[in-house]
């Protein structure tokens, strides 16, 4: 059984993301003993605790209703305040935005614009959709951005973001780590969130954090594709873009003039901003972070949550101890301690006084007690499984006498088609059940006859009494090495220095070609066209980054075949020394025919 921290109404998993706001956790929402779903929580640091945000976050539940249920918010939002408040929505496997950023610059693996511009374009429509309903952000940073490891983007603070902002006075600490996304014009929220826009996808680029309170114009002047690690300027109508965002030169007066912007960079320019990009980036990126939180919600949803019911709160100990965040009451604290104390003052008397009465007697093996107390926690699992099938089964089986009730009592062809079928589905559900209800009496009693035996091996134990260890048996001690006559060893001439072989990636075997649609259908493909590529592959061959040398003016989809072809393709590895190591393929050319 896996170890949760309990919070409200949630059992904390694992954490899977830390930033100045606080945590975003993995949570299980249980149904009885047994597991309902996953959520993703937000908890939040003590500075933000200490600012107020424990008497303040249910006003976020009036910026609920205003985001519309929209996807790019999260979908499912509760809000729990209390003394330790939170806020949770529907799962959605992924990281926050800063942890790609870091990742990416630790491992090295280029961030292209391409990519830049996919997690831009999400973020964007967040706040445009925001400030469409009035809503300012006005702590917008790679921290509220959740990319999940399908591509998509989500902005997950929007609930709460203007709360947070008005407290940032009283929280320096969280005021600080985000200096850099908060320079914009205090009095005007739309500019205020277009500059933090900005600031991310300045980062995104660079790799590089705007400077807080410096030369932002020398800074963007000086900007490289550090990212893509091509070190070249970074394009100009991209830095005309980010000028127009971070500098307040030419600032957008309305959304409508910012989005319409926005949509000309994305799509007249030469880049391919597209979702199954990223989602390909994020698997090579977290692929083994992925498979792990895969393998731990398996388990978790198999996991069996009895010890975190009312019904078990008695077995509580160890490692299914439940943790609450929550608090109690100072009363009840105190109630509680001076019981601690009362009883364990018992408990001292009557272990000194059964040590006096068993003094020499054999020792139980610890092994047998604990499996013992398993095999008792099991038995009360598997009681507690068996009557919640049986509440299941009664209530299948008034349901099924409501259904024939109203099937004797309704004229309508349709209505007896529909109520017919559904007696059918309830006579299949009752059927499993029942076959649960078996399997689970066949556990309890295969259990039972486990524990009596356990039970008896103990009491044979106890009477035994106690043996003498065995003596010791003797060590032979050992006998000293006679030393080697020393011999002189000549020192070979050092070699001369190697110089470094590197070889670049090769393609193996080429991935199809599949001509673009959109360009027959646009008429656009009676001629040839041909897009040169280059591709940043792995030490283990893979595909990380394509990065388009010449492509094909105009958005009719042959950048796009070109990148999908070269991610299909199989690659070694570049070499240095013979060793593999990551590294860009030749320039690589996909020539796609003219069709009448």
């Amino acid at each position: 059984m896996g170890t949760y921290t309990r919070l409200g109404s949630y059992l904390l998993a694992s954490e899977l993301a830390s930033d100045p706001l606080g945590s975003i956790h993995r949570a299980v929402v249980i149904a009885g003993s047994g597991f309902d779903r996953h959520v993703l929580v937000r908890t939040f640091s003590e500075e933000l605790f200490q600012a107020g945000m424990n008497s303040r976050l249910a006003e976020a539940g009036r910026v609920v209703p205003l985001l519309g249920g929209a996807r790019i918010f999260g979908l499912g939002y509760r809000i729990e305040s209390g003394k330790t408040p939170h806020v949770a929505w529907d799962y959605v496997p992924g990281r926050s935005l800063a942890q790609l950023i870091d990742k990416a610059k630790q491992e090295q693996i280029p961030f292209g614009v391409d990519h830049a511009l996919t997690v831009i374009q999400g973020v964007a429509q967040g706040i445009v959709q925001m400030q469409a309903k009035g809503v300012g952000h006005g702590v917008l940073s790679p921290h509220s951005v959740w990319v999940s490891f399908e591509g998509a983007t989500q902005l997950v603070d929007a609930p709460y973001a203007a709360l947070t902002r008005s407290m940032l006075a009283k929280a320096p600490g969280a005021k600080h780590k985000l200096g850099a996304y908060l320079q914009g014009p205090e009095n005007d929220a739309l500019q205020q969130d277009l500059f933090a826009l900005g600031a991310v996808l300045y980062e995104l680029l660079t790799f590089e954090r705007l400077p807080v309170g410096g030369d932002l114009q020398g800074a963007l002047d000086q900007a490289t594709l550090k990212a893509a690690q091509e070190d070249a300027p970074l394009p100009a109508e991209i830095r005309a873009f980010l000028g127009r965002l971070l500098l307040g030169r030419q600032p957008f007066a309305t959304v409508e003039a910012f989005s319409a912007e926005l949509e000309r960079v994305l799509y007249d320019g030469e880049y391919s901003p597209t979702t199954f990009n990223m989602a390909f980036f994020m698997h090579t990126l977290f692929r083994e972070e992925n498979d792990r939180d895969a393998t731990a919600m398996k388990a978790e949803k198999a996991d069996n949550y009895l010890a975190y019911t009312a019904a078990g709160e008695t077995l509580r100990s160890g490692a299914t101890r439940v943790e609450h965040i929550d608090g109690h009451d100072e009363a009840k604290v105190s109630q509680k301690n001076s019981t601690l104390l009362i009883g364990g003052g018992l408990a001292a008397v009557v272990i000194l006084g059964l040590g006096y009465i068993f003094f020499g007697r054999a020792k139980v093996d610890p092994a047998m007690q604990k499996q013992l107390a398993e095999l008792q926690l099991l038995k009360v699992q598997i009681e507690q499984q068996k009557s919640d099938l049986d509440a299941k089964a009664k209530a299948e089986t008034d349901k099924t006498v409501q259904l024939q009730k109203q099937l004797t009592e309704t004229k309508s062809v349709e209505d007896k088609a529909r109520i017919q079928k559904q007696l059918e589905e309830a006579q299949e559900r009752k059927l499993e059940l029942e076959r649960q209800q078996k399997a689970a009496e066949l556990r309890l009693a295969e259990q039972r006859q486990n524990e009596l035996k356990l039970a008896e091996q103990k009491r044979a134990a106890e009477a035994k009494p106690a043996l003498p260890p065995p003596p010791a048996p003797e060590i032979p001690k050992p006998q000293p090495m006679q030393e080697a006559p020393k011999q002189s060893i000549p020192t070979p001439a050092p070699a001369p220095a190697a110089i470094p072989v590197n070889e670049p990636a090769r393609v193996i075997t080429q991935g199809p070609l599949v001509f673009p649609l959109r360009a027959v259908q646009m008429g656009k493909a009676n001629e040839e066209r041909i897009v040169r590529l280059k591709v940043f592959v792995g030490e283990q061959g893979q595909p990380l980054k394509v990065s388009v040398v010449e492509g094909v003016a105009g958005s009719w989809g042959y950048d796009e075949a070109a990148i999908d072809a070269a991610n299909k393709s199989t690659y070694s590895p570049a070499t240095r020394d013979g060793k593999p190591i990551k590294g860009w393929t030749p320039e690589i050319a996909y020539k796609f025919q003219k069709r009448r």
